[in-house]
């Protein structure tokens, strides 16, 4: 198969793959949502890979063809769609990241104010007997 085909076909398997994804980021949707897009990522791995293998292998009169400035324009339609999926997952990140502060400020002030915290250790006189 001719390089410059194949790697439109890769193109084009990997920007229905990403379009499939459909990510909302409606709330009540976002565990799912969140292992679809990571599933996604391991799914379309190999394909990239293989995509960026071909472009190795590209020389500079087929990089000045039509054909492969199309095969750009399905990439960037790619790029697009991957920079609205990673705000959500920076988003989602964000919402974890605050809410693992506040637990951890918890912890430090049932500790403070807890007169047994659960990290006590053993006085002499329990090492001894």
């Amino acid at each position: 198969m001719d390089t410059l085909a194949h790697a439109r076909e890769l193109a084009d398997e990997i920007l229905e793959m990403t379009k499939s994804l459909g990510i909302t980021g409606e709330k009540e949707n976002e565990n799912a949502e969140l292992e679809a897009y990571y599933t996604h990522l391991e799914d379309r791995e190999p394909l990239v890979e293989e995509l960026l293998d071909l472009k190795l292998q590209i020389d500079d009169t087929e990089a000045a063809s039509p054909e492969f400035e199309a095969i750009k324009k399905v990439i960037e339609q790619i790029t697009e769609m991957d920079k609205k999926h990673l705000a959500f997952v920076q988003k989602i990140h964000k919402t974890v990241q605050a809410s693992y502060k506040e637990v951890k400020l918890g912890q430090r002030i049932n500790k403070g104010y807890s007169s047994f915290s659960g990290d006590e250790t053993a006085s002499q006189f329990d090492i001894n007997t």
